[in-house]
C-alpha cells in the first residue's frame, strides 16, 4: 500500500484531538506498507454483535515520512519492520450473513 502526500491535520496527541484546546496544524504524510507471508490465517464470525471477518496474520515493513511547517519526520533507509501486522476484510450490520 503506497500513500502519498495525504493532506492531514496534525492534533499532536490523543488527548488534544479529543479535548482540545490547542488547534490543529496542517501537515502531509506519506508512506509505504508492505505485508510480508502468512503466519496464520484466521476465520472469525459473532453472532451476538453481527460480524464476520477473515484474516490474515503476518508482519509488515513500512516507511514513513510526516511533514508540517518547520518539522518533518523519515523513517530511517531501512525501513521500520513490525512484530505483528494484520490485513482483512469484515463484514457487519446490514452486510453481516
Amino acid at each position: 500500500m503506497v500513500i502519498g502526500h495525504a493532506d492531514i491535520l496534525d492534533y499532536f496527541n490523543i488527548p488534544n484531538a479529543l479535548f482540545g484546546p490547542q488547534p490543529p496544524v496542517p501537515a502531509s504524510v506519506s508512506f509505504e506498507l508492505r505485508w510480508n507471508g502468512v503466519i496464520k490465517r484466521v476465520h472469525t464470525r459473532d453472532e451476538t454483535n453481527h460480524f464476520v471477518g477473515d484474516y490474515i496474520e503476518d508482519n509488515a515493513t513500512i516507511h514513513w515520512l510526516a511533514k508540517e511547517q518547520g518539522f518533518h519526520f523519515v523513517t530511517d533507509q531501512a525501513p521500520s519492520t513490525t512484530v505483528f501486522a494484520e490485513i482483512g476484510s469484515e463484514r457487519n450490520g446490514v452486510f453481516f450473513s
